[in-house]
């Protein structure tokens, strides 16, 4: 295999995995504080309000892990241009 066919299937890879990640990042966070703000909504019978909160959790560490995932990559992108 030549050299430019293992660098180009390793950035297939590098993408896909990058997508795993992704959506990975998004809908644990979120789906699973959603699921916690539903418990707690019926445990403490606060109907929509710790739903609301949770989602809001779930949206704020997403977009933190997010930002962490990207920065080395950004920081890569400016370095080789």
């Amino acid at each position: 295999m030549k050299a430019v066919e293992k660098k180009d299937n390793f950035k297939t890879f590098y993408a896909l995995s990058l997508a795993w990640q992704l959506g990975f990042l998004i809908a644990v966070p979120i789906g699973g504080f959603l699921f916690l703000g539903v418990l707690a909504d019926r445990f403490f019978r606060t109907e929509p309000f710790l739903l609301l909160l949770g989602l809001l959790a779930g949206i704020v560490i997403t977009i933190y892990e997010m930002y962490h995932l990207f920065i080395p990559l950004i920081k890569d992108s400016e370095k080789n241009d």
